[in-house]
């Protein structure tokens, strides 16, 4: 059962005379550790007691100090430290430290903290599997582009699902989601660090991230002693959902998961507002239709007015999906899907959208109409129609040519805002914020260092990084005093 939950006011006040108590002695340490002390300070886990009590027995020995482990995780990962066993040393030899976890007295062991991630993982243990040696299997993708999904036309039954409102999957990892949203999401909505929560853009994609494990796995034969050294049979795997995926970036296999992200576009701290980890040779297009129904759910108070996303989201069946909630979507064009439109009506449109006219000139977008729903579209020449050479067999009208072009005759090419505009680019310009969130997750906050070997360790790992991602951007916002409370002067840059 859960024991007693020392509230975030309770702890800021015991923070502030265990500090003052500790300043005579170890001034210099807590200088070292003085942006630590203020994200820690910020830190409101209050909301965590409601989301994590369903886990826990209603009888039973009590569990104590279940805020300041969860704390003690942040405090980890601000510190670089991504192995538990290790962290568990550097705090039984830091009074400092431990004070800043809001420990009293002894510190929990080992087990303790490892215990608190599988409790909050809804999902048994990894087991390790035994399988034949998987196998990249399919052609190297030509440079610059990515793995095609593996099922033809599996975006399209998704997407229908997800229409139907149907459960697509359920997911382990649903309370960490909970606990980022609630912990950091929210309260950086409140602070205004996210953006106009009834008009949020959102930008999405994947990252590879390489497991500890091997993908050769260990051998249960008897083969290499029949001088045997590459055989086909089971071997052992110790991190049994990883497999091997396609880096476009770095135009590599890699073997391991892939980390998905779905940031706000409109935060110009680039702070992550949904994290999910897949196997590596998952396709983002497949990846995002799960992430949007999932991310709709969770939560219902944003209204997404845009989503950002790259080339490998250029699908039909993923407009579709956007459209049906009313957001605009920002997608590269795919150079593969060129020339493969579904609009086949009167006008002759180049690969934005833009109607173009018998003088074989693009015209000039002229807005959209809110209440038609339908964009208009105007003479390029309309000041002056006798620079056109065309004039005699064009439109005797004086306001010039006018023709209108609508979205749901081509979800794709018929933009609200046209491709290739001004507008148009300065929006998808901060799609790139989702690429220093997984900047600031895995190199800055160095998870790809933890090596894991398990999805639940690498999506604990990242929650982590994110939430202290958030508390970083609102400490710079709100400046906290508390070192000055408690006779520090000056406020050390290091830790």
């Amino acid at each position: 059962m859960l024991g007693y939950w020392r509230t975030h006011d309770d702890y800021q006040l015991w923070l502030k005379s265990k500090l003052i108590s500790l300043v005579p002695e170890h001034e210099a340490e807590i200088r070292f550790y003085g942006s630590l002390v203020e994200k820690v300070y910020v830190l409101n886990l209050d909301p965590l007691k409601e989301i994590v009590a369903p886990m826990y027995s209603l009888i039973g020995r009590p569990a104590h100090n279940q805020p300041e482990l969860f704390r003690a995780l942040v405090v980890m990962l601000h510190c670089k430290t991504q192995d538990p066993t290790k962290f568990v040393a550097v705090l039984r030899s830091s009074l400092v430290l431990a004070a800043i976890c809001g420990f009293e007295g002894q510190t929990p062991g080992v087990g303790t903290f490892y215990d608190l991630l599988a409790r909050l993982w809804l999902a048994d243990a990894p087991q390790k599997a035994v399988k034949v040696p998987p196998s990249k299997g399919r052609k190297r993708p030509k440079s610059g582009d990515k793995l095609k999904p593996k099922h033809p036309g599996i975006i399209k039954k998704l997407v229908d699902k997800a229409l139907q409102g149907r459960v697509i999957e359920k997911r382990p990892e649903r309370v960490l989601q909970a606990i980022l949203k609630e912990c950091a999401v929210i309260p950086s909505s409140k602070l205004g660090l996210l953006g106009n929560p009834d008009n949020l853009a959102i930008s999405g994609d994947g990252s590879p991230v390489r497991t500890g494990a091997s993908p050769r796995g260990k051998k249960l034969c008897q083969c290499p002693a029949q001088g045997i050294y590459h055989c086909q049979c089971e071997r052992s795997f110790t991190d049994p959902t990883a497999n091997w995926g396609w880096d476009s970036y770095h135009e590599q296999w890699f073997y391991g998961h892939t980390l998905y992200s779905i940031t706000s576009a409109d935060s110009f701290n680039d702070l992550p507002i949904y994290l999910r980890f897949v196997q590596g040779s998952r396709h983002d297009s497949v990846t995002f239709v799960f992430a949007w129904v999932e991310l709709l759910k969770l939560y219902p108070e944003f209204k997404f007015s845009k989503a950002l996303l790259d080339s490998a989201h250029d699908v039909y069946d993923i407009y579709r999906l956007l459209n049906a909630n009313r957001t605009q979507a920002f997608i590269d064009l795919n150079k593969r899907n060129k020339g493969h439109n579904i609009y086949s009506g009167p006008l002759t449109v180049n690969d934005n959208g833009v109607p173009i006219c018998i003088a074989n000139l693009p015209m000039l977008n002229w807005g959209f109409n809110n209440d038609r729903c339908r964009i208009k579209w105007r003479c390029p020449h309309y000041k002056d129609r006798s620079k056109c050479p065309k004039s005699p067999e064009c439109s005797p009208s004086k306001y010039g040519r006018v023709v209108y072009t609508k979205p749901d005759w081509d979800l794709r090419i018929f933009t609200p805002i046209p491709r290739g505009s001004k507008a148009w680019k300065a929006i998808y310009a901060r799609r790139s914020t989702v690429e220093r969130t997984f900047k600031r997750i895995l190199v800055d906050y160095k998870i790809e260092n933890a090596r894991c070997r398990s999805n639940k360790r690498w999506f604990w790992q990242a929650t982590i990084a994110a939430l202290n991602q958030h508390l970083d951007a609102q400490v710079a916002l709100l400046k906290p005093s508390i070192l000055s409370e408690v006779g520090i002067k000056t406020i050390s840059k290091a830790a």
